[in-house]
């Protein structure tokens, strides 16, 4: 091997940690090193959650839909997500909201038939088992 060559690759490996080049040090993404003013996100209620599909129009939550771990805008401006639940014959989309405590959704599975609560969005939802159904829901009268 080259002997100037030998010198040069071990004074290159003494400096390199000493610089900070090399080492356990990460790659800073422009998102890191931009100012803090310049990293705006949007709320999270207006961003689009992460999904395999964004369906264009509105969705309406409890309702039936095609493709599972799709996401759609409802009508008043929140975010549903399509899934298959256990008990689910069909995929239906359900609210990726944040809920209160003891908060019910409409299309959501409920444990006892007859019981009453209040949405969100202050509607009566009434817990009913229609015929062909294993499992009781949620459902706005």
């Amino acid at each position: 091997m080259n002997r100037p060559l030998v010198l040069t690759c071990v004074a290159l490996s003494a400096i390199m940690p000493l610089t900070g080049c090399g080492g356990n040090k990460k790659a800073a993404t422009v998102a890191q090193s931009a100012s803090p003013k310049a990293r705006h996100h949007a709320p999270a209620a207006t961003r689009a959650p992460s999904a395999s599909v964004t369906v264009r129009g509105t969705v309406r939550v409890g309702g039936f839909c095609k493709t599972t771990d799709a996401v759609g805008k409802t009508a008043n401006g929140g975010w549903a997500r399509c899934l298959k639940k256990p008990g689910d014959k069909r995929a239906r989309w359900y609210s990726q909201a944040p809920s209160g405590p003891g908060a019910a959704r409409a299309g959501e599975f409920c444990s006892r038939a007859g019981a009453t609560a209040t949405s969100s969005a202050g509607k009566k939802l009434t817990c009913t088992k229609k015929a062909g159904e294993t499992r009781p829901r949620w459902r706005t009268k």
